[in-house]
């Protein structure tokens, strides 16, 4: 096995131990960074540790990585595909949203392509999964029977399976199961990387599908904005469109996206969640013309990069809309604020569309709501051919 495959493949940077993949979750608050989940941030943290003081190829090869430690602005499909084709082992930490997440499974996706030439067997050594968070039917997945084999001690693997990882690396009740099962993973992340190295090679490019059980209503995220291209207000700060960075940081947290034009939008925002990215620079009158129309669930977001603290236009904006019946949402000026207000963005459209959206009932007999009143002919059974 040779470590000089570079150019051929394409991948430049620094190999590491282990990558780490887990489905995202919505900060609780303003202050929490955008993208990342406190326990999972402690976990990989930990987690590296334990390889380092295990590892004899530290000078050639990193620890491990996760995508709380990519820059803030960076094109993150991209940078985890540089990252997934560097990588030894892939950890994914195994959850009930994983398995629903677009992204998530995408990451496993790109990582197995690097696989797809090696014998089963030895294939499967490099992927070793957690089972972060209980799941139900556990028994039924493989790959969660894989994840409850680090656990050796039959009393250890019950608590293991029942309460996941998350719970083991919170509670300090459980503080020896949770170093047993650190020191296993980081002794199989080290034996595998340093035993059976992978070659660097290109993983496919991160890209993300429709998960059958998943969201079935794909969010609508346009812009209003003067830029006729993609409209990036912070510049070199952000690789990304504005847009584009909403959409993968909704793809993020499980919800499938499309990026449209205002006039597709229009379509699409009836019976679709809906976010609009408002440039402060088109100003209060086009701004609440061009959002005229509009359902009530479509959430405005005023992005204000070109505008001091203390100009008033942003938040004239932002009351106008508020005043058409419009969700409030602050403006924004800084990438630090855009980008922490981007997760909950995503999730106020969902939750502001599932609860003043169109509700189209099931053909068939609806039962009655109950009542505590005599029964009349209120209480008649009704379905969409009665209407």
């Amino acid at each position: 096995m040779t470590w000089s495959d570079t150019s051929s493949a394409g991948v430049f940077g620094q190999e590491t131990y282990f990558f780490l993949s887990y489905a995202h979750s919505v900060p609780l608050s303003d202050a929490a960074r955008p993208d990342t989940d406190y326990w999972v941030s402690r976990f990989f943290h930990q987690l590296a540790d334990a390889v380092r003081q295990r590892a004899n190829r530290l000078g050639q090869i990193e620890a491990g990585f996760f995508d709380g430690q990519v820059s803030p602005g960076a094109d993150l499909r991209r940078t985890l595909t540089d990252a997934l084709s560097l990588a030894h082992v892939f950890v994914p930490l195994y959850s009930p949203n994983y398995f629903r997440n677009a992204w998530a499974l995408g990451e496993r996706d790109s990582f197995r392509s690097r696989l797809a030439r090696l014998a089963a067997g030895r294939a499967e050594r490099h992927v070793l999964p957690v089972l972060w968070m209980p799941l139900p039917s556990w028994g039924d997945r493989p790959e969660t029977v894989q994840a409850l084999e680090l656990m050796r001690d039959p009393d250890d693997r019950a608590d293991y399976a029942d309460n996941g990882l998350r719970a083991l690396c919170k509670l300090s009740a459980y503080r020896p199961q949770y170093q047993s099962l650190l020191g296993a993973l980081a002794d199989r992340i080290v034996t595998v990387t340093e035993n059976e190295p992978l070659a660097r090679s290109r993983a496919a490019t991160l890209t993300t599908s429709p998960v059958p059980d998943g969201p079935g209503t794909a969010l609508v995220v346009t812009t209003l904005t003067a830029d006729r291209e993609r409209w990036r207000p912070y510049g070199d700060q952000h690789q990304l469109a504005v847009a584009d960075y909403v959409a993968a940081t909704a793809e993020r947290l499980g919800l499938p996206t499309r990026v449209v034009e205002l006039a597709e939008a229009r379509d699409r925002a009836p019976n679709s969640p809906t976010v609009v990215l408002v440039d402060a620079g088109v100003g209060v009158d086009a701004a609440r013309a061009a959002l005229d129309g509009l359902p009530p669930w479509v959430v405005p977001l005023v992005i204000a990069a070109d505008h001091a603290r203390g100009e008033p236009t942003p938040e004239e904006i932002a009351g106008t809309l508020q005043g058409a019946r419009f969700p409030r949402v602050l403006p924004v000026r800084t990438i630090d604020e855009f980008e922490r207000c981007a997760p909950l963005l995503v999730t106020e459209a969902r939750k502001q569309f599932l609860r003043h959206g169109p509700v189209d009932p099931p053909e068939g007999p609806h039962e009655p709501k109950p009542s505590l009143g005599p029964a009349g002919s209120s209480d008649v059974r009704r379905g969409k051919a009665e209407r």
